[in-house]
Parts: structure tokens; sequence; C-alpha cells
């Protein structure tokens, strides 16, 4: 008889509603986040440089703004595999070796999401409920157990 102690812990990933969820829990805080990116840009454009709020929200805004959102998502992927939406809904985006995503993966997955999104309906029949942009960045999203209070 074997031991079934030895054995790692079976992965468990999350559904596409809790997936949704987490979707929305991140996008009040990157509302607040390109709030914050706006009054910041356009108030440097105009207290600095005396431009006009018009010629401030041209393309070098728009630039900004998704190096931002970038930038956001690549960080906290990278750091811990977590955003704050991520936390709340207990799901951790990690690569095949169950570390952190690189860089490369971040900025991939970051890329390929859209694209990922309007195929959704893939997850419905992948073992792992793996979006195109899971299998292309190689990553993918777990669901972390409940802590114990």
């Amino acid at each position: 008889m074997s031991d079934n102690s030895d054995q790692a812990p079976s992965l468990e990933y999350p559904s596409l509603l809790r997936r949704f969820a987490t979707i929305n829990y991140d996008l009040l805080l990157l509302m607040a986040v390109s709030i914050g990116y706006g009054l910041i840009y356009i108030g440097i454009a105009k207290f600095i440089f005396g431009m006009t709020t018009d010629r401030a929200t041209g393309v070098f805004f728009q630039i900004g703004w998704l190096f931002t959102l970038i930038g956001f998502f690549c960080y906290f992927w990278m750091k811990g595999g977590q955003t704050t939406g991520m936390r709340a809904w207990r799901i951790q985006i990690t690569n095949a070796a169950g570390q952190a995503p690189s860089l490369t993966q971040a900025l991939l997955r970051f890329v390929l999401a859209p694209l990922g999104w309007l195929c959704f309906f893939s997850s419905f029949f992948d073992p792992k409920k793996q979006c195109l942009h899971d299998k292309l960045s190689q990553t993918q999203l777990i669901l972390l157990e409940k802590e114990k209070k």
C-alpha cells in the first residue's frame, strides 16, 4: 500500500463566473488608478508645461495610460501572482512550475487577454478551465484554499 500523504495536492481551477467577478473587482480599482493617472498627467501638462487640457489629453496621454495599466497588472502578477480582485476571490496566477509569471508571460497575458476573452467559451471544454490567453502565455489560474480562521 502506498501512502497518499506523499502526493502533491490536486489543483483546483476557478470557474468562469469567479473570473468575471475578479475582473469586475479589478475594474473598480483600475478606474481609481486611471483617475489618479489622469489628474497627475493633466496637472503636470497644465502647470509645468502650460498646455491646455484638450492638448494634454492626446496620444501621449493615452500611451501613458496604457503603460499604467500594463504596469499595474504586470507588477501584481509578477510580485505575488495576484491583483486585489484575485486576492479577494482566492485566485492566483502561476506558470507551469507553480511560480509567479515572468515579465514576458505577464506581458503576453495582458496583450492576449482581449482575444482570449472573445474565445472564452473554449474554457468550458478545457479540464483546467483555461482561456486562450492562459495557454498562449503559458500561465494558469488556480483556486486557493480558504484561509483557516
